[in-house]
């Protein structure tokens, strides 16, 4: 757990430190944190049964550094609730919790001009997961070969995620940032070679520094 919050840290200090440097207006200006919110569906991907609707939800930190008129660098800290809701051939529900710190790190371009008070967006790039919790649940769950026991679920998910939305200006350098999430995961999850896949929205409010 402090190896997860030390990344945390040290990524969020080289973002801060990398956007800051030069220490003038200009540079000062461009840069945006706030908190933000999100909420959607998440899956994990080759179990074989039928899946149903598993809420996820995450809550963190949005940073934005975009001294170019079109062009933008994005970090988000969030903690993220993912995992899967199936039904066995048997009946039997079984519902996943995985709980990540997730770090997306995004290329954002941004349409219209600069002094426009609504501009939309796209982002894309990889997603960093680090593995805080998990349950499954054990009473249908543990004589189940089609998913791991809890304790066999890896610390490390990497996958890439694409959004599109918008950020309205709300005040003097104040943004609403709105975005509606794709999450595909590159890295197996367990050694059953499941994946987790999340979609949803995700909304902040970011202030100017």
């Amino acid at each position: 757990m402090k190896r997860i919050y030390m990344t945390a840290v040290a990524l969020l200090t080289l973002f801060t430190a990398t956007t800051s440097f030069g220490q003038n207006e200009e540079i000062r200006q461009t840069f945006t944190i706030g908190p933000a919110v999100g909420f959607g569906h998440s899956r994990i991907v080759n179990v074989g049964y039928d899946e149903y609707f598993k809420p996820s939800w995450n809550a963190g930190v949005t940073m934005n550094y975009s001294k170019w008129e079109h062009i933008g660098i994005s970090g988000d800290i969030l903690y993220s609730a993912e995992g899967g809701n199936f039904k066995t051939n048997q009946g039997s529900e079984i519902d996943v919790d995985l709980t990540y710190l997730r770090i997306p790190l995004k290329f954002a371009y941004f349409f219209g001009d600069v002094q426009n008070n609504f501009r939309p967006k796209i982002t894309v790039g990889p997603s960093f997961g680090f593995l805080i919790d998990d349950d499954l649940d054990k009473e249908t769950g543990a004589a189940n070969p089609n998913l791991s026991d809890s304790e066999n679920y890896k610390t490390l998910d990497l996958g890439g995620q694409a959004s599109l939305g918008f950020n309205l200006k709300l005040g003097e350098r104040v943004w609403l940032n709105t975005d509606l999430y794709y999450y595909y995961g590159f890295l197996e999850i367990d050694d059953l070679a499941h994946t987790n896949n999340n979609f949803g929205l995700r909304v902040g409010v970011a202030f100017g520094l």
